[in-house]
């Protein structure tokens, strides 16, 4: 190896809802598809569209020394339903045609989420590790960084020299976790070793029970992140995606250390704190008619503190729809004032907001023609309050910094309920969603946003946790993991095998 190593940068990001509809390639060009130098292009705009990893690896790597950067090929989707298994074979193979036309690499830093799956594969995440690791050779360092909703397979564990998760949930911490790969993959190159442990657990947890300000799974983070040390300084525990539904599922840990026996003392430590602490996974979600009844009062009583109420069963985040109709519908019979609802996907209506123009009064049917039980068509009377081309630029928490495309967009007055409307699927997880037609969050006696966990980061400015309620409703991403029709997850799991059995050592 020369003093100017050549790096070569992968990205592929699907977080996988295998109850959801088929992620397509128009879905992945549509948000993020680049190749080769225009990586780089867009890594170094001022608000990218790819994922935050890739400046947040490109700037580490400047700023540690001479390098070549060798970007391959970089895409990702929303969250959704599984990827079309066809477009992602040739992604593959596109990946590895000009990694193999790259020439030889010093090492290679994946960009991942690690819970994908597609039509025909549990494990295409281990199949892209697989495919770096073939070209690159043996000894090449390869490290990979992922979400902390991922699902880890032995084929992803063993194809890498390190895998390094976030340890934010919001996921704010991005960048940092690419920065800290780009250092790993120094240390690697100057002939640093790591040993690895690899532990899964028969814990799938909701996704709502995977918050890191507080809770057991804050607490095993913080813990693993104060054993951190020079003969140990990584570890990794990740949370799982539920809805991916694969044998890869479980809460897992994984520990680099010096030594074999340094790795997996940590682990084994860890994996008994998360087992002792298997009864705080489980969730409890206040009934839609409650969630209806203290907005009615809150919209009543200027002097009430706001409250913020989750959607988080159709969270877009987690390949909801985000257009589900029971809780909207609820809010609309009660004649609820002072309210705030977003971001509502449907492309057909916002469309006609576009045509009719700012200040026109529309009748709209959302979700005209749909078919699906917990999306069903709504008829309202509303004003277009403003319009967007839908192109934001986020401010605060997952999607700060980042271009964010909603696709067209308008905000209409329904009664007195102000109500977002998105051509794309977007969680609601920014206040700049709402800043951008004039419509400032604080203002509102209850705020109503379909996403799961990331607008707390977003909105913290408006809401203390005490003010965030989640609501119980349908969606592909309900929380109450016993109301879906699990196929291939490793069971007995807990909590939906209450006689789940761990012992130390497995």
């Amino acid at each position: 190896m020369s003093n100017c190593p050549r790096v070569a940068i992968l990205g592929l990001h699907l977080e996988a809802n295998v109850f959801a509809p088929v992620s397509t390639e128009a879905d992945f060009r549509a948000s993020c598809y680049l190749e080769s130098q225009a990586i780089l292009e867009e890594a170094a705009k001022p608000a990218p569209m790819t994922p935050a990893e890739i400046p947040g690896f490109v700037e580490e790597m400047n700023a540690g020394g001479d390098w070549e950067p060798v970007p391959i090929l970089v895409t990702g989707v929303e969250p959704g339903g599984p990827a079309d298994h066809a477009f992602f074979e040739r992604t593959l193979a596109r990946m590895a045609e000009l990694l193999r036309a790259a020439g030889p690499v010093d090492a290679v830093y994946l960009s991942n989420h690690g819970a994908m799956t597609t039509t025909e594969s549990t494990d295409p995440d281990g199949a892209y590790y697989a495919m770096a690791r073939e070209i690159v050779g043996p000894d090449a360092p390869v490290v990979a960084t992922i979400d902390l909703h991922a699902n880890i397979s032995d084929r992803m564990v063993e194809a890498t020299n390190a895998i390094i998760a976030y340890r934010t949930n919001p996921h704010v911490d991005q960048r940092e976790r690419a920065a800290e790969a780009a250092r790993v993959i120094r240390k690697l190159l100057g002939g640093e070793q790591l040993a690895k442990c690899f532990i899964r657990m028969p814990i799938v947890a909701p996704s709502v029970r995977l918050l890191t300000a507080a809770g057991p799974y804050a607490d095993l983070i913080t813990y693993g992140q104060t054993q951190v040390s020079d003969d140990l300084p990584i570890v990794s525990i990740v949370g799982g995606f539920a809805w991916s539904d694969t044998p890869e599922n479980g809460l897992a840990i994984l520990t680099y250390g010096r030594t074999a026996a340094i790795a997996e003392g940590l682990a084994q430590d860890i994996a008994q704190r998360a087992w002792a602490d298997r009864a705080c996974y489980q969730v409890l979600l206040t009934p839609l008619d409650e969630v209806v009844a203290m907005a009615k009062a809150a919209g009543a009583d200027t002097q009430a503190r706001p409250v913020c109420f989750a959607d988080v069963a159709d969270n877009p985040g987690g390949g909801g729809r985000g257009n589900t109709t029971d809780l909207l519908k609820g809010l609309l019979a009660a004649k609820v004032d002072r309210a705030l609802l977003g971001l509502f996907v449907d492309a057909a209506a916002a469309e006609i907001c576009h045509a009719a123009g700012a200040g026109a009064e529309v009748s709209l049917t959302l979700n005209r023609g749909s078919t699906r039980a917990d999306a069903t068509e709504c008829a309202v009377e509303a004003k277009v309050l403003a319009l967007s081309d839908g192109f934001i630029v986020g401010r605060r928490g997952i999607m700060a910094g980042r271009t964010i495309n909603l696709g067209k967009a308008a905000a209409i007055q329904v009664g007195g309920l102000a109500i977002v409307l998105a051509s794309r699927r977007i969680q609601a997880a920014d206040p700049a969603f709402f800043e951008a037609f004039g419509l400032e969050p604080g203002a509102f006696q209850t705020v109503f946003l379909k996403s799961r966990g990331h607008f707390r980061a977003g909105f913290d400015i408006f809401f203390e946790p005490d003010q965030i309620i989640e609501a119980d409703a349908r969606g592909l991403t309900n929380p109450m993991l016993e109301r879906f029709d699990f196929k291939h997850l490793p069971r007995p799991v807990y909590p939906l095998d209450q006689d789940t059995e761990w012992r130390p050592g497995h």
